[in-house]
Formats: C-alpha cells, structure tokens, sequence
C-alpha cells in the first residue's frame, strides 16, 4: 500500500552508520523491536538479524548490502520512518556513501569502549560534506568501566564541540548546564538567553539540529534495549519532514536484484510523485547529476517504470504510487545506473503529469511549527542530489579466470556486478586480454568471489593488487578535433585548463549561438561528459580538469549528432597529447594511536614510505599521530602496527586525495601504453580530400583546422587586438586566454589569494635549497625522490618530447636511465636516501634549522623581551644568529609559526645571511622542520635546535642532528668570545 503523508503524520529517511562492530546493526534491531515492526529481536552473532538478509552476510556476521525496513511510531509522536542499514566495514564504504545522498537525518553509532575511531572520523567527514543532521547514540555502555562523563569528552574534543546529551524530557524541564550548552550554538539563541533567560524551544532545538549546528547525544545498548526509547523520542521530538514539492524527480542510489534476477533501481522521490506505470527521463551520469536544462546534462531517455516496491526486510509491499519523500524501488528501468535523475516523461493527460498532483505530492507535510527546519532540510537533500562519491578505490586487481571460463560470458557477469557496485570499475585490456577490477580490499575481493560463484556458476580469483593512477594537466592548452569523411562535417575547439585538486571534471561553455547554435553546443559537452577520458601516459582517466567550448562549426547541409561526438573526442584527446601531463597517485590520510615508546618506530616507517607528519598528540603514555603516505605503500601495515605494538596500537587509513607521481618516469615505461594506438580514443582529424577523408596526425592538425578561435597561452591579448570586453573580436571569434580571465576576476580576489600574491611561494623556498641540488634541473621532466626537491610541477611529461629536449634528455626517457645500465633507479635508493657515489650531488652542505619560537622562551633575556613584544623578540634573535652565522659555514634557517595567521601563506624573508620561513596557516613550526629535516637529511648534515623533546626524537629518526636551546646558546657564545679575542674587542 501506498504511504499517506497527512497533517498529523511526519515522514523521515533515517540512516544508521557506524564502524564495523560497533553495534550498528543491532541498534537497528532493537529500533524495530520497540516499534513494534518486528515480533522478535535478532541478533548478528546468531545469524538471524532482520536486516541481514543476504547469507553471505549471516556467514560472516557484517553488513555488505544496505537495507531498508520501515517503522511507524504511533507512539513517539506520530513519526514515520524509512530506515536504512549500511555497511560498516570500510570495504563497502562506496555502498554506505550513495546512500548517504538520500537521507533527511543519521544516528552515527559510536562503540563507548572503542571510542571515536579513525574510521568513525571518516564517516563524521562524509556527514559534513553531505550537510546530514546527526544523532549520536554511544552503544555498549553496559559493559564494565563505561561512563558517559569520558567518551563525551572524546566526542566533544574530536568531533565537534556542538556534541550535547538532552534529557528525556521537554527543553523547558532541561538544567541549567544543558540550557546554555544549547544557547551557545547560537548567537540568537545565546542572546535571548542571556538577557531574558529563555531556554531555547523544542522547534529552536530541532532548527539548531537540521542545521548541523547540534549534535545531540544518547547513551545506552541495543542488545540489551537501554537508551533506545530515549533516542526514539528524541528523533519523534527534534525532527522534522523535508519540504519537498515541485515536479517529480527522483534520485537512484542503488542497483540491485532481488531472488528471481529481477532488476531493482532503488530511489528516492525528491519532488512530486511517481506512479507505476509512468513514463520518466533519465538524465546525468556518474560523473555529474546537473539539470537537465543548461549545458551541463547528458541527452535525456524515457523508460517506463514497471511496478514500484516498498522493502522492509526481504519483504516487500508493491505500490501504485510514492510520494515526495519515499524510497522505494522500481522495475522496468533495466538502463538507469546509481547517480542518475528521473523525471517526468509522460505526454500530457497521463499519470503524474497534472499540475494537480505534482502540488499535492509535493506539499512539505512537516508541522508547522518548524517551516524553517523543514526548509533547511529540502536545500540539503538538493545539494545533496548533485555530489560526486569522495571515497573511491585506489587499487586495481587483475581478475583471473579458470580454464574452462569463456572470457566474453565472464566479462557480461562482472559487467553485470557492477551495476550493482559503480566503484567495481571492471575493465578489459584489448592488448593483453586480462579482465581487471578496482577494490577497496581484500573482504571485497572475498565477497566477488561469492558472489560470482552463487549468481553464474563462476569460479575467480584475483591477482597482485596495483595502484590506480589518474592523470591530468600542469597548463592551459587548446584540443582541436575535425570529423570530415564524405557527406559529414564537425569541428570542436576545446580549452583545457587544470583545475584544483580533487576537484574532477567541469564542463562549461563560452561560445556565441551566432558561432555554434545552441543544439550542437549541447551536443558536444554532452558527448564529452558520456566518456571516461584516458590520460596520454598510462591511459588512467583524467581528473583535475575545466573543459570549455571555444569554437566550433557545423555544416547546414552535411552535420549529423556523431559528427561533434567524434569530433569532441578527437579534440580532447588531440589537446591531451598537446598537453605537458602530470602522472597522479594516490595518497592516504593515516591516524594512529600508539604507545608513546612506540613512536620512534612509526616515524622511521612513515619516513621510510615517503609519508608526512603532522605535529605529534598525546598524553605522554600514548601519542596520537597523524599525516599523510603514499597508498602504494601502506601494504598490510595496520596488521604491522598491532604486531610491534602487542595489539595496543592502532592505525586507519583513509583517502585523502591524488598528488603528483613520485617515480612517474618508472610507471610510464612499464606500463607501456601507446596512445597513438587507442582506435577508441583517437587524437588524430578527419579531412575530406578529393572526396575521401584523409587522417591528419595529432601534432600536424592545428594547421588545417577551419576555425581559429585565437587563443593563445601567452599572451593576454587576442592576436591583433586589445583585450575584448565581451571575449570577441570585432570578426567574432573566440578568444579566451587564461591571462584574460584573471585579468578580468583580478579586482574580486579574496583576501587569502592576495596574500598569495605577495608571498614568496614555493619559487623562494627552491631558491633557499637550490645549492642541495646540484645537478639536478627543475625542467627535469621526471621526478627522482632522490634528488629533487617535492613540488607541484613534478611528473611532467610530454609526448612531443619537448619538455625532455629541454633538459637534455633524449624523448620518453627517465633521468635515471640517461647515466646508463649500472647507476641505481631512484626508488632503490628511496628507503636510505643514498646518493650514487661520484655523482654531482655527493657533496653534503651542512643545515642548522632553528626553531624560532621554541628558542625565545629558552633563553631567559628573549623570554623576557618577549614578554614585551613578541615581535621584538624575533627580530633580537634574528640579529643574534646572524652574528654568529658569520662565523659558520653552511646555512642557517629560523622557522617561526604563523599558523594562526588566518589565510595566511609560507613565506620566506632573507635577512642578511639568514633565511627566515613563516610557516602557513594551520602550520606549526614543529611539523614544518619534521617535513624539511626529511626532504634535506637526504642531501644534507641537519642539524635541528629546539627543546621540544617530541621534535628532537622525530628528527633524530630521520637522521638529523639534535641541539638543545642550551646548547645553541653556548655555541653563540662561543662563537662571539673567539670574535673578541680575535679582534680584541
């Protein structure tokens, strides 16, 4: 039957998450227990969980799939609520994610002996980014030892400070204590309380609360049914109904199929309402769910929805219709992929069409006495509807088959999987005939294989995993492409430009209709945002990248829709081979907690993995680590981390984000991928000649093309013109140069990026170092670990071979390679930071890095004088130091924090023969000498003076020398004693 949404009634989607085995999926029992939904409670450990419906899942006691069960609370309020299960374990963090898109609110389990995991952080993150309301509810307060007064405390200092416990009772009953925890949430609120005493209302609660600003907390235990009565009436009391209304739309977060291999798209109705047998378009992709309208949308197609279900369970309940705020399920839609918008498509008259009942599905139904929560909550879910996944895999595993299983009907069944699981990213290398697949781990893998097995009768098993790549771009470049055969014609002008990090793929327009009508601009980007683009080096997919039309033409008479596609792609991909590449890798976010004796052993190993540290936590007995590793080369090292530490120590890992290839040169070489050869993906035009097309070479085609849209990368100005105020020239062709664009954004810069400006940047920082790397260029086209410097242009290659002509290197070699057979690669002297005997860089030059802070409050005349005036302190210090650096050899570097500096940039100040670093916002002076003591140990005798003890055995792991506050004092005086006597003052 159908849910009726009515005055007195309110509808809520209401996910649960938690870290594997914190009791997630047993609060889900009991929540369905004492609402009565469920006759008998289950329990995972016996493998008769109502939500753990799948026997892989009962085998192994987690939950791999999401699954909805539906709970009516008569008794709480009048609340309706969807309830949806996901998956604990990080392996299936992808399936937990999409659903995450369709929910109103979630109740984020926390285990109170395990307190705020590195994982739980990992989900508080996914919940900010998709703006979700969140109620805590701390499980297994049962057992021996657990007080709320410490994991509340837990919960405030690493989660959020808004994290308060609400009495069961009404806000006017509330203490004191509580009532102005809750008004600081709120400058309103705090003002009202402070001046007339008024405690903030139920509904003020539930505003505070759907706008993430309150985040309140339960203690209790499923198993054994305590505290979730109370969690329940605080859902009934501080949530309210989304207002949802508009036409009908509705969001696909699922694929799956249920026992007889029906095909199931699970939805939720974000506007309107859908019927069965109605008729919707399908449009967006996984890559972008923009509008359908505007230049940002893939061409839409009608299906037809079959019959509509509504789970609980495995059960199931089959609907005519489902109104704004339900999720159900439908078949008949066997083409639409999770991610993808549906919309109306019926013809006039039909179901669902009528002004009538899309009004009527789409009134809010939340009570009135909140309209602001309830419009707060509608934004939040739209935003929602539009957001790429952040977690992604990052490694890829070569899917091997047995002898008798015929790699066509594999490839099908695994295609087939992936419907199901969008992250599985199946693929099938022409080349050499091997199915491959990405993976988050090794539960997955497991759990394939199952699958395989009990759906197709398919035996398989994985090889070795290996790292997924991404490329992109390092500057501006104009792609060209021609489609020209007889009786067709297209031409695509395309500016690529790199774009920030993590950012993915945009899409944009800058062309007159008078140049291009609208229908082939739609066409174009369209097409371009139906493909996965490969990169030019290892054939990855492209990231990191702003795509805009800038010129183009069709022909009246021989242009069909294929042509621009064609086109679009050559052009592209013609502006990729162009284009100076950067090979990208991924990079994990680690937090650990150790045993402080522990701590000398995990820096020597973050160290030896390339990995950066963040300033060292704890309280002396453990030590709280964070910072960031290559995932290459995390391997198994959480098992690693439980091992030295005897099980007391734990580490997670978590993506943080693509960055610049360490060893790209390597990479490229065995991966061995020809672009030239990708017959999918050409970069080469199409021309008609005497009427048969002739193919024109990628780096000869910019000469034949028919448009010129003059852009060119440096200059500021069009060919023969100033700068255009509209971006045409009086003969209206396109010019959009990236110069021109700045120019004309110059006078809205924020303050931040005026900072910038003026800074010194990394340019500066190369200046200071550039005596420690000798003999290497910074227009090496590949990166060596072991003798560059870390920056943003490393792994910049070109398939012309420009950027190797430009430093000498023959094209499509590595430096390394060039000194021929017998000198060791780079990543085999990574792990020692050895240099190549006789090489140029062989020659150590001595660093001393001073900590500039530190050292003013350990000399006692600097602490007093900065008692005064901090900045006269630094400036004494300074002049101190470069006296006595007159007397050294070597180079002296002071680092002073200005991490509290908002918006502030590193940056450097050279003050006679001392370099001065300001570290950035958000950076200590600690982390940043942990960060260059590694990057110079390699190349240099360091020597690091601070007190801090922390950072000296940091630094003396890395292979530096350590020099107390004292220390560095006696030298000083030292030094200016031999002055006096030498010169007898």
């Amino acid at each position: 039957m159908s849910h009726e949404i009515t005055s007195n009634r309110r509808h809520i989607a209401l996910g649960i998450l938690a870290h594997v085995d914190a009791g997630k999926t047993t609060l889900s029992e009991s929540l369905l227990y004492l609402s009565g939904a469920i006759r008998r409670q289950g329990r995972v450990d016996h493998g008769d969980a109502y939500l753990d419906t799948d026997s892989m899942e009962r085998q192994r006691g987690i939950t791999i799939f999401s699954k909805q069960a539906q709970l009516s609370l008569p008794d709480f309020g009048g609340l309706d609520i969807t309830l949806l299960d996901t998956p604990g374990h990080a392996d299936f963090s992808p399936e937990m994610e999409r659903t995450l898109s369709v929910l109103d609110y979630a109740v984020l389990v926390i285990s109170a002996p395990d307190g705020v995991t590195g994982q739980v952080r990992t989900l508080w993150r996914l919940l900010a980014h998709y703006h979700i309301p969140v109620f805590l509810f701390v499980n297994k307060m049962d057992q021996p030892g657990m007080e709320p007064d410490p994991v509340l405390k837990e919960l405030s200092g690493s989660l959020d400070t808004a994290c308060i416990p609400l009495p069961d009772t009404d806000p006017e009953h509330f203490d004191a204590e509580t009532a102005e925890a809750l008004a600081v949430c709120d400058d309103r609120l705090l003002e009202q309380y402070l001046e007339l005493g008024q405690v903030p209302s139920t509904s003020e609660i539930a505003a505070l609360i759907a706008a993430r600003k309150l985040f309140p907390v339960y203690f209790g235990s499923a198993l054994k049914n305590t505290g979730v009565d109370t969690l329940l009436r605080g859902l009934s009391r501080y949530t309210a109904e989304p207002a949802l209304s508009g036409t009908f739309s509705a969001k696909v977060f699922k694929i799956s199929r249920d026992a007889a291999g029906t095909r199931l798209a699970w939805m939720r109705v974000l506007s309107g309402t859908l019927y069965a047998k109605m008729e919707v378009t399908v449009s967006g992709t996984q890559r972008s769910l923009e509008e359908p309208s505007g230049f940002g949308a893939s061409a839409p197609s009608i299906l037809k929805v079959d019959q509509l279900r509504q789970y609980s369970g495995d059960s199931f309940s089959v609907l005519r219709e489902a109104p704004a705020g339900q999720i159900v399920c439908a078949t008949g839609l066997d083409t639409v992929s999770a991610g993808q918008i549906l919309r109306n498509g019926a013809k006039t008259g039909q179901p669902g069409n009528s002004p009538e009942a899309g009004a009527t599905a789409g009134q809010p139904g939340s009570s009135p006495e909140d309209p602001e929560t309830a419009v707060m909550l509608s934004e939040s879910l739209q935003r929602r509807s539009v957001s790429e996944q952040l977690i992604l895999p990052v490694f890829r595993s070569a899917i091997l088959l047995t002898d008798d299983t015929d790699p066509v009907t594999a490839l099908h069944n695994l295609k087939l999987l992936q419907e199901e699981e969008p992250m599985l990213g199946i693929e099938y290398d022409p080349r050499t005939k091997q199915i491959s697949a990405e993976i988050m781990g090794e539960v997955e893998t497991e759990i394939i294989r199952s699958l395989s097995e009990k759906r197709f009768g398919m035996s398989i098993s994985f090889g070795p995993p290996s790292v997924v790549y991404r490329e992109t771009i390092a500057a501006p470049v104009e792609g060209v492409g021609h489609y020209e055969p007889l009786r067709h014609y297209a031409e695509v002008h395309l500016l690529l430009e790199p774009a920030e990090r993590g950012s993915g793929i945009t899409f944009d327009t800058n062309l007159s209709t008078d140049t291009l009508p609208l229908n082939w601009q739609r066409l174009v980007l369209s097409s371009l945002m139906s493909v996965h683009f490969r990169g030019v080096l290892t054939g990855s997919e492209v990231t990191d990248l702003r795509i805009t039309l800038i010129g183009g033409r069709a022909s009246e008479k021989h242009t069909e829709g294929g042509d621009f596609r064609q086109a679009s792609i050559r052009a592209l991909r013609q502006g990729l081979m162009s284009a100076e590449s950067i090979l990208l890798e991924p990079w994990y976010r680690f937090e650990a907690e150790i045993p402080q004796d522990a701590i000398g052993r995990l820096m020597s190993d973050i160290q030896r993995m390339d990995g950066r540290l963040d300033p060292v936590g704890g309280d002396g007995v453990r030590a709280q680590v964070t910072g960031f590793v290559p995932a290459e080369e995390t391997g198994d090292y959480a098992s690693e981390v439980r091992a030295y530490t005897h099980g007391t120590g734990q580490i997670s890992f978590s993506l943080s984000g693509y960055e610049p290839c360490r060893n790209p040169g390597d990479v490229i070489l065995k991966t061995a991928y020809d672009p030239a050869s990708d017959l999918e993906q050409p970069a080469d035009s199409v021309f008609c000649s005497h009427g048969a097309g002739v193919t024109i070479p990628w780096n000869e085609v910019r000469s034949y093309m028919h448009v010129d849209t003059g852009w060119h990368p440096d200059t500021q100005q069009a060919p023969g013109g100033s700068l255009p105020m509209d971006g045409r020239q009086e003969d209206g062709r396109q010019t959009f140069s990236s110069q021109w664009r700045k120019a004309q954004t110059a006078e809205k810069k924020s303050w931040q990026q005026q900072q910038h400006d003026i800074s010194a940047g990394e340019e500066e920082l190369r200046r200071i170092f550039e005596q420690t790397y000798k003999g290497s260029s910074w227009n090496t086209p590949l990166h060596d670990p072991a003798n560059d410097f870390p920056d943003d242009s490393t792994g910049l290659w070109s398939r012309d071979g420009s950027l190797e002509r430009s430093a000498g290197l023959p094209a499509g070699s590595s430096k390394d390679s060039s000194d021929g057979p017998d000198r060791p690669l780079a990543s085999q002297n990574r792990s020692t930071g050895s240099v190549p005997p006789g090489s140029a860089n062989s020659a150590r030059e001595d660093y001393l890095l001073v900590d500039g802070y530190n050292i003013i409050f350990n000399w006692p005349e600097l602490r007093e004088l900065a008692a005064v005036n901090l900045d006269s302190a630094a400036g004494r210090l300074t002049e101190i130091l470069s006296d006595f650096q007159g007397t050294q050899s070597g180079r002296l570097i002071i680092v002073f924090d200005a991490y509290k500096v908002h918006g502030g940039k590193r940056h450097i100040l050279h003050q006679g023969n001392v370099d001065i670093i300001y570290t950035k916002e958000a950076e200590t002076a600690d982390s940043y000498i942990m960060e260059l003591t590694h990057s110079l140990a390699k190349k240099g005798n360091v020597t690091v003076a601070t007190g801090d003890g922390i950072v000296q055995m940091i630094i003396f792991s890395a292979g530096a020398r350590r020099m107390s506050a004292g220390e560095l004092k006696d030298r000083v005086n030292e030094a200016k004693k031999k002055i006096r006597d030498r010169y007898h003052v």
